[in-house]
């Protein structure tokens, strides 16, 4: 689950960039605070973080279960802001929004506009990679804040959005090329940045193949001697050749042992 929200948070990141006033400015897991940002750029910018994140489970499967994930878009802006617009005639004209109180909110309001037009609008790949890892949001939260920093005077916004999640794919299982993880891989590999990143998800999550008793008590959270018990599989993997079994000798209270040879196949 965890892979996803990874992956979740870089297609989110990828969806707004330059598709909102901030621009190219969408910085993803900033560990500097926004304050601190907003003081060194000045221009609006947005900051995208995953907070608390439940699976809920049951008994010992920990690895799936139905997923949610707080997706937090942080807006901030300290300056005059210039908007694109039409004028009377029709034409394109450029609106100045003044760094004041009045002005800041109604930037604000047009970043979260934009922020949830861009991550809902099936037009990029992008936004289609994460909608497919996003089958539902459940609520939509906004938070408004504001500060002076170092002589900085900025307005800042949060946008939580709680998400489902689909499941990570299992360990040692191939990832399907036409479902919500092969899509998203599949952008990330036409982005130089993101390309090695897909590579190490892709060696995470494939590896080395498991066999299906394997991969089936793991999806069932069990020790593989209780998969044994269950008649799932061997607790043991065969060897890679396998050698032919010699004989089998079958035992009963109060009678002479029965063995059976190849011979008496």
């Amino acid at each position: 689950m965890s892979l996803t929200r990874l992956v979740m948070r870089l297609m989110a990141a990828r969806a707004l960039m330059d598709r909102t006033l901030a621009g190219p400015r969408v910085f993803d897991s900033a560990v500097d605070p926004i304050d601190q940002t907003i003081a060194a750029t000045r221009q609006p910018i947005l900051v995208i973080t995953t907070d608390e994140h439940a699976v809920e489970t049951t008994g010992r499967l920990i690895t799936s279960g139905v997923a949610s994930c707080e997706l937090v878009i942080e807006a901030a802006i300290a300056a005059r802001v210039e908007v694109p617009a039409r004028g009377g005639s029709g034409g394109e004209i450029t609106i100045a929004i003044p760094h004041t109180d009045e002005g800041m909110e109604l930037t604000l309001d047009m970043l979260e506009h934009q922020v949830t037009t861009a991550l809902m609008r099936d037009d990029t790949a992008w936004a289609r990679a994460w909608m497919g890892l996003v089958p539902r949001v459940t609520r939509r939260l906004s938070r408004r804040g504001a500060s002076t920093e170092n002589g900085v005077r900025f307005a800042a916004r949060q946008i939580i959005l709680t998400c489902d999640l689909v499941d990570t794919p299992e360990t040692g299982t191939g990832i399907a090329q036409t479902g919500a993880w092969g899509i998203a891989l599949a952008a990330m590999d036409a982005d130089t940045a993101l390309a090695p990143i897909a590579g190490m998800l892709r060696a995470e999550i494939e590896g080395v193949p498991m066999t299906d008793w394997r991969r089936a008590a793991q999806a069932l959270g069990i020790p593989l001697d209780v998969a044994d018990t269950l008649g799932i599989g061997p607790v043991l993997d065969l060897a890679d050749d396998p050698q032919e079994t010699a004989e089998i000798v079958l035992r009963s209270d109060g009678m002479s042992d029965l063995i059976v040879g190849p011979q008496d196949a």
